[in-house]
């Protein structure tokens, strides 16, 4: 049976902060993700504004080899 050891006092890492800029997106706004699907960044957008309880639509297009996702409302 393999043993696990529980650790003390170790800190935990930062978050690292927002992976996309949907904090600072107005109306219009967009960027670009090489090596995203329109699919997943839609989704990361939608579960952004949903865990605020903020009420943003988004429109995400491929561009190139990666997407590009614009804050319409």
């Amino acid at each position: 049976m393999t043993t696990i050891t529980i650790d003390k006092a170790v800190p935990m890492p930062s978050h690292g902060g927002q992976k996309y800029p949907f904090p600072d997106m107005e109306v219009g706004d967009s960027f670009y993700v090489k090596g995203k699907t329109t699919t997943q960044l839609h989704a990361a957008a939608v579960s952004w504004a949903k865990s605020r309880a903020v009420e943003y639509k988004w429109v995400a297009r491929t561009e190139g080899k990666g997407a590009r996702i614009w804050r319409r409302a």
